[in-house]
């Protein structure tokens, strides 16, 4: 690996870059915090095939994110560090894997560089570093089997086709079918133009009965102990997905072809000009072509899709930032100046929007420091632009990672000083434990709240009184356990059940946006004291 120094230098600023702040603030109460908590209780229970979500099963998902996670708190404990830990080696991975692929298209080190960094600088892979959810491993995984199938493609070596599928399984166990879209697309396209080097034989028979050895041993081991799984996995978790509003997350359908440009802002501002520059045309018989293609055919997958997440596309991204290097490197001199202007451009407004942040007023507080900081960048940014030992190519990369890393730092330094602001549990479980109530029952009050239990380290209990939010899937359960953490104050005998313990054994939240019907003001009733603080009213 000598040789190759540079992405070596590259890969260990970037490690440097991802893990400094990583753990900074708890788990956001979106997927980040449902990840980190599934991880959790599967760290504590020790049962890693099982997922549970506050103590109730869930297999919306395979297991291999959970797993991931929760060997992260194996290394690291129980905390946000540990949760986000393996997301940041994954970016790491993607980020190689970038390189390597670049290098099989075009043999220059400089331009796989480049393609690697342009990858770390997208808004999109640094807001995937730092939220826990299947996609950053199942775009690892994506990325991996596009690389081994085109090693394999031309070198013919089967070892590669077994590593090609072994990859593409271990994507079916993050995320079930979705890993073959990319994959799938980019090879009957890739294959148009790269003969190949064996006809079929035994080791392709092979290679997918490792596949789907690796791929289905997971739902088997279910569906054997109840066969009613494979109609769960087959019709509700992943037909029903793609045709049905089934989790209610229905976007319209220009929503990711919105997203892809803004989240890969500057460079794929740049990518419709670079095409024009240089005549790339879909449907021609060369690399960037196909790579367009691997991209905008499952976008439009995606865009019909009714169930949306802004980490869908993450898988896109590598493709692209190979796509942009090839082209970059192909351009001349008046478009790689007018390219490093763009690029320099986006970086001095956002050094400008930062700024200026701190001092406006609003809810959301920024650390006086990035004033200082964005005049510093300012600064360098002026020594870079008017240098002339760089060429004006090298200049935009160097500005635009020094700019991506900036956005990084300066977002997990927002999150970490506004921290009552977001969606985050961090002050309420230390003001639980600061006032000595945390040897109580913690009650939740009509919402799920999986962030609080994972920075209690410790179950919590759910009160049904509506939301939907709620609606669990108790299906798969085996004995009445989960009762223990989920009430439905809409019956009667849960209300019995629930008095028994609530006065002087539990402590409450209670949403600052949700009102106690009068139905259930016995509940309050309960309590002597409350507490307001950031989005909840914790009542003791």
């Amino acid at each position: 690996m000598i040789k190759h120094k540079e992405i070596l230098f590259l890969l260990s600023l970037a490690a440097l870059i991802l893990l400094s702040m990583a753990g900074t603030y708890g788990v956001i109460e979106t997927s980040d915090a449902r990840y980190a908590e599934i991880g959790r209780e599967m760290f504590v229970s020790g049962d890693w095939l099982h997922p549970n979500l506050l103590d109730i099963h869930h297999y919306h998902k395979p297991p291999i994110t959970y797993q991931i996670t929760a060997f992260g708190y194996q290394l690291f404990g129980v905390n946000s560090f540990g949760a986000r830990f393996f997301l940041q080696i994954a970016i790491l991975i993607q980020m190689l894997l970038v390189y390597l692929l670049t290098l099989k298209f075009v043999p220059n080190k400089k331009v796989a560089l480049w393609a690697s960094a342009i990858y770390f600088t997208f808004p999109m892979v640094l807001i995937a570093s730092r939220n826990l959810t299947t996609d950053v491993f199942l775009t690892t995984f994506v990325l991996l089997s596009i690389y081994t199938w085109v090693v394999y493609r031309k070198s013919g070596n089967f070892v590669w086709l077994y590593l090609f599928t072994f990859s593409l399984a271990l994507g079916f166990l993050t995320k079930g079918p979705v890993v073959f879209i990319v994959p799938v697309v980019f090879i009957l396209l890739y294959n148009r133009m790269e003969e190949a080097k064996q006809q079929w034989s035994v080791h392709h028979i092979m290679a997918w009965g490792l596949f789907l050895i690796i791929a289905s041993s997971w739902f088997i081991y279910l569906a054997i102990d109840n066969p009613a799984f494979w109609d769960y996995f087959i019709g509700k978790q992943t037909v029903d997905r793609f045709s049905h509003n089934v989790f209610k997350r229905s976007e319209p359908f220009w929503y990711f072809m919105v997203l892809l440009p803004v989240l890969g802002m500057p460079w794929l501002l740049l990518l419709p000009y670079f095409m024009k520059k240089l005549k790339v045309k879909i449907g021609m018989q060369n690399i960037e072509s196909i790579l367009l293609l691997s991209i905008l055919i499952p976008l439009i997958f995606f865009s019909i899709s009714t169930s949306k997440r802004v980490l869908y596309i993450l898988p896109f991204y590598p493709l692209i930032s190979v796509m942009i290097a090839l082209m970059f490197y192909r351009v001349d001199e008046k478009v790689s100046l007018l390219s490093l202007r763009i690029v320099s451009g986006y970086a001095l407004l956002l050094y400008f929007i930062l700024g200026i942040a701190p001092w406006i007023k609003g809810k959301i507080l920024f650390p006086p420091a990035l004033t200082m900081i964005s005049l510093v960048l300012i600064f360098i940014w002026i020594w870079l632009y008017r240098t002339s030992f760089m060429t004006s190519k090298t200049k935009a990369v160097i500005i635009s990672f020094i700019t991506a890393t900036y956005f990084l730092l300066s977002a997990t330094a927002l999150f970490s000083y506004s921290v009552e602001t977001f969606k985050i549990a961090t002050p309420v479980s230390h003001w639980i434990k600061q006032n000595h109530l945390d040897n109580r029952e913690i009650l939740v009050y009509n919402r799920r709240l999986p962030s609080l239990a994972f920075e209690m380290n410790r179950s919590t209990i759910s009160l049904y009184d509506g939301s939907s939010l709620l609606d669990r899937e108790v299906q798969f359960e085996k004995d009445e356990k989960w009762k223990k953490y989920l009430y439905n104050l809409k019956s009667t005998n849960e209300q019995e059940r629930l008095k028994v313990f609530v006065e002087n054994t539990s402590t409450l939240l209670i949403s600052y946006k949700q009102d106690i019907p009068n139905t259930q003001g016995w509940l309050l009733s309960q309590y002597k004291n409350h507490k307001h603080l950031g989005k909840w009213y914790i009542y003791y």
